[in-house]
């Protein structure tokens, strides 16, 4: 089972192709306007490559975008989506800002975490939709920004849009992605962050200037949309402190490159602080959800990437990866490690994807090294549940490895076409017929129980690692 299992109040909407052709008719011909928008040349071009990609997700995802706020994007009711529409409707993200200190004995806080700004996303498109349209809106553009924060880190890495353009489809458009999105809360899907993090890290190490500080300024918000997230990153900044400790002892001495990744690290540790500081307060004063042995053996352990069979998260791995940059990206990694920036990503990749495993390295091995160091050394990390998250960001390293080397091997633009082509036809036989893909379904009417807290929590649990 790739999901949670079926709701028996799930009613699936009629939005086959057979069911609603103008809808998909409608999808198709605004998906086609806005890439159109691309060939307009006024326009700096990372506000054409963001009206492509716009255009290639409205189409690709048909008919959403025409049902925005008719049905539910995905499966509804699941636990998952359904509570996060409830504590949204119940304001916990305005108890959580507006009365912080009281909101350490919320259960609704303690249940969420400090990460309520996805929420406030809700409530903006709650200006404009219903509440149940604002998540949707969040579905359809997600993607779209994944694919954008993508192409922006591997236009800088590769130095050629088209490049970028092609091989950052396959991160923002992954299956992984449209997964989350068809039984997950919303902001699990919000992994544009990741790129834009490394983006803005990239750009901290070449350029300097206050990019150190806009990287810290991203990694805090990514936190407070995820505390996911926020550790994906922070594994990222613990591999830039690695390698400029590296290169302070291979020169003898910081280089500027190295003080730049230090600055943007400690910009980005001082960001997450508070949120760090405030989690840790409502894990010692709020009510267990279980005990540190559950999250790791019963959650983390479960809800990870293994290596045999090859699955992330219970996704096959050649329907939720692109074969094709794989192979790009390993070939580049052997091929281009005298360059800083591949082996800065490599050391990133290797770091992210070792985590990525959970505690075990498969199901009968040994405990993992370094996900048990990671779960010893910091603090609250013995609360992860889903290790699977860190495999976004050893997707997006290979990625931008093998953006490197398709550009090195200088293809001609009639080339990219075809493999663009080639790409787009692959996700829709292995993506958007996956059973993980998302359909739509019928809003059924819910309410919070009035009991949920005795319900969820296990108050004989220890809140914090003995």
């Amino acid at each position: 089972m790739y999901g949670p299992p079926p709701d028996p109040r799930h009613v699936a909407a009629p939005v086959a192709l057979v069911q609603a052709p103008g809808a998909y008719a409608a999808c198709a011909a605004v998906g086609l306007g806005l890439s159109l928008l691309a060939l307009w040349r006024r326009p700096p071009v990372a506000a054409r490559a963001a009206a492509l990609i716009l255009g290639q997700v409205v189409a690709l995802t048909a008919p959403l975008a025409a049902f925005l706020d008719r049905y539910v994007y995905g499966s509804f009711p699941t636990i998952d989506k359904e509570g996060s529409l409830l504590f949204y409707l119940d304001g916990v993200h305005l108890r959580a800002l507006l009365h912080p200190l009281a909101s350490l004995h919320d259960p609704a806080v303690a249940l969420i975490g400090v990460h309520t700004g996805h929420l406030w996303v809700t409530a903006f498109f709650d200006l404009f939709l219903s509440p149940v349209g604002a998540m949707n809106a969040q579905a359809l553009l997600y993607p779209a920004l994944a694919w954008w924060a993508a192409w922006l880190l591997l236009r800088d890495l590769c130095g050629d849009a088209r490049v970028a353009f092609v091989i950052s489809f396959a991160w923002g458009m992954g299956l992984r992605v449209f997964a989350d999105l068809n039984w997950a809360t919303i902001e699990k899907a919000a992994i544009f962050w990741l790129a834009l993090h490394a983006w803005a890290l990239h750009r901290a190490w070449r350029d300097g200037g206050r990019w150190p500080l806009a990287s810290g300024l991203i990694l805090g918000l990514a936190t407070w949309m995820n505390l996911y997230l926020g550790l994906v990153g922070g594994a990222v900044l613990a591999a830039a402190a690695l390698a400029a400790g590296w290169e302070a002892l291979r020169r003898r001495g910081l280089g500027t490159g190295g003080r730049r990744l230090l600055a943007a690290a400690a910009w980005g540790a001082l960001a997450v602080a508070p949120l760090a500081a405030w989690q840790a307060l409502l894990l010692r004063s709020g009510p267990a959800l279980a005990s540190p042995d559950d999250f790791l053996w019963k959650r983390a352990a479960l809800d990870s990437f293994t290596l045999w069979p090859p699955r992330w998260d219970r996704l096959e791995v050649h329907r939720a990866l692109n074969l094709v940059v794989i192979g790009l990206g390993l070939l580049g990694l052997a091929r281009r490690r005298a360059d800083p920036r591949v082996r800065f990503l490599a050391l990133a990749t290797a770091l992210l994807f070792a985590l990525s495993l959970g505690p075990r390295l498969w199901p009968t091995a040994a405990e993992n090294p370094v996900y048990m160091l990671a779960r010893a050394v910091v603090p609250g990390f013995w609360r992860v549940a889903k290790p699977e998250v860190f495999f976004h960001g050893a997707w997006l390293g290979l990625c931008a490895v093998a953006a490197v080397e398709l550009k090195a091997a200088a293809p001609r633009r009639g080339g990219l076409g075809a493999l663009y082509a080639i790409f787009v036809l692959a996700w829709l036989l292995m993506v958007r017929t996956h059973p993980a893909y998302p359909g739509m379904s019928v809003y059924q009417p819910t309410r919070l129980a009035p009991d949920w807290a005795e319900r969820v929590f296990e108050r004989a649990a220890p809140a914090t690692e003995p």
